[in-house]
């Protein structure tokens, strides 16, 4: 295993290539926004442990900096903002927040070659039990400041290319500490070592056809045993007619935590392909497995599998597999739909990760392209095509599937998430509903996730907008026989004062009710938010 470095260390040596390119550049553009942003909160709460309602106010201090660089072969962005939190109440002390960000992509030999390092640091839930809407203002106790280094190497052949290559090399470390109030975690610290690769034709309707890919993966966790996975596999075709193909696979998985988790998988099969349409395809294939589940051999077993790319239109995509894995039969799934004002995602997945591995994984669905430091809805805008490329200043909004804890088990998720993108004249829209069951492989605790999310804003004019956003998640702890109803409402009023300020309203409703009186709670806030470009 690497020696894991100091996080100021890695954030200095991810500033090198930036100093050392940005000599080697030309036309590039550079953009420094400096910000000031200060709001005055008052609230109520009330809670299980508590004697009536608690009220109090708060006066946030936020001054931020955000500096992009960007040029052809090379593009930054750095980020830093400080929160002062001041409270009326004697009895709570002052905090203080850092929230910092660093991303920095180099690319070579003709846009093959991508050398990515990026850095952050942030305040997050890591049990979902403390409470899923825990923030700043009301809830830091319950937060985590969490610190992720990362860097990567990648290399993709050119779209024309006859035979395609995309391989990925990356290395993360992340870094948790505990929160105020204990959250039954202690410390956690975590490298992951991943690679990936795919090979073979770039057209499967040749004459002969082939590809091998596969995944390999290292956590080193420091309150747990080691874990690495291994799978791959090779596919060929050999057309027997037009458009009709014989095809053999044959594949592995390995999982291994030098514990309790120590499985073994391995398939071979053949079957027939059909291809349809311009990059449609569908193939059956009847297989043959060997598994062995910690340490006990299963009975050979024989099963149909099947793998598809269903594309229509350039607007349509359906792409998934239908297969077996130890665990039992698995369906992956991704599809999506575009239209000028609509754009329509779903995604199935079944994986094995330690659980703060996901915070890389979540999908980025593109729905709306965002200026570069908002995260309001109301200030983005639908994209006018699929093939639409943000310009310098703007991005992709990064709309994900719902995950609300941060923690380095080794578990089985299986997920489903759908998400559906509205934007046309002055309304904007966006809904992400998900459903997932998480299985603590090493404990033996299961818990469900089903969550909703709706955001929704309605443009007056330039200078006027009001916006809606409606979370809601429930969650069953099975193994501790508890469930939660989390809701969060709230709805904002937006003006725009002139080029360089503009003026928030907002109010907000948090309730949390559980089958465990113990755990109720709710929150009524309202503050106005100011913010000065400078």
């Amino acid at each position: 295993m690497l020696i894991k470095a100091n996080a100021y260390t890695l954030t200095v040596l991810a500033l090198i290539p930036m100093a050392v390119t940005s000599s080697l550049v030309r036309a590039a553009e550079t953009k420094l926004s400096p910000e000031l942003r200060t709001a005055i909160y008052g609230y109520q709460l009330e809670n299980a442990d508590q004697d009536g309602k608690v009220e109090d106010s708060a006066w946030e201090l936020a001054p931020s900096i955000l500096w992009q660089r960007q040029a052809a072969n090379m593009s930054t962005r750095l980020s830093w903002q400080h929160e002062t939190i001041f409270y009326s109440d004697d009895q709570r002390n002052k905090l203080s927040f850092n929230d910092l960000g660093l991303n920095n992509q180099i690319r070579f030999f003709q846009q093959r070659i991508a050398w990515d390092l990026d850095a952050s640091q942030s305040y997050q839930v890591r049990n979902s039990r403390q409470g899923v809407f825990s923030d700043k203002i009301t809830g830091a106790e319950n937060l985590s400041k969490v610190q992720r280094l990362g860097t990567g190497l990648a290399y993709r052949s050119l779209p024309t290319a006859q035979y395609q290559t995309d391989v990925q090399l990356r290395f993360d470390t992340m870094d948790s500490a505990r929160p105020i109030v204990d959250d039954d975690l202690q410390e956690l610290s975590t490298d992951i070592y991943s690679a990936s690769w795919l090979f073979g034709s770039n057209q499967r309707g040749l004459n002969f056809f082939w590809q091998y890919s596969g995944r390999w993966q290292a956590y080193d966790r420091s309150a747990g045993s080691d874990v690495s996975s291994l799978n791959h596999i090779a596919i060929i075709g050999v057309p027997i007619a037009p458009k009709v193909s014989v095809v053999g696979r044959a594949g592995s998985e390995r999982v291994d935590n030098s514990s309790t988790y120590d499985n073994n998988f391995d398939f071979f099969g053949a079957g027939v392909e059909f291809r349809f349409g311009v990059r449609s395809r569908i193939n059956v294939t009847m297989n043959r497995s060997d598994s062995e589940i910690a340490g006990q051999k299963k009975q050979t077993d024989t099963y149909v599998a099947s793998d598809f790319l269903i594309a229509p239109t350039r607007r349509t995509r359906l792409e998934g597999s239908f297969d077996r894995r130890y665990f039992g039969r698995t369906l992956q799934l991704t599809g999506n739909y575009d239209l000028r004002f609509l754009s329509m995602r779903l995604r199935m997945s079944e994986a094995v990760r330690t659980q703060n591995a996901f915070e890389r994984e979540q999908e980025e669905l593109g729905i709306f392209v965002c200026p570069d430091g908002s995260n309001d809805l109301a200030s983005c805008f639908k994209p006018p095509s699929d093939r639409y490329v943000p310009v310098f200043g703007e991005s992709l909004q990064r709309v994900t599937l719902l995950n609300v804890e941060l923690r380095e088990e080794l578990v089985e998720v299986r997920s489903t998430g759908f998400s559906l993108g509205y934007s046309k004249n002055r309304l904007n829209l966006n809904l992400t509903a998900n459903d997932s069951e998480t299985r603590y492989v090493e404990t033996g605790n299961l818990n469900q996730n089903r969550s909703l999310a709706l955001q929704a804003s309605w443009r007056f004019n330039d200078n006027n907008k009001v916006a809606a956003n409606l979370s809601i998640y429930r969650i069953d702890y099975r193994s501790g026989n508890r469930k939660d109803d989390n809701i969060s409402a709230a709805v904002s009023y937006h003006r725009t004062l002139n080029d360089k300020s503009d003026l928030t309203v907002t109010a907000r409703r948090l309730e949390r009710d559980s089958t465990d009186p113990d755990f109720d709670n709710s929150e009524s806030r309202i503050w106005v938010e100011y913010r000065y470009r400078f």
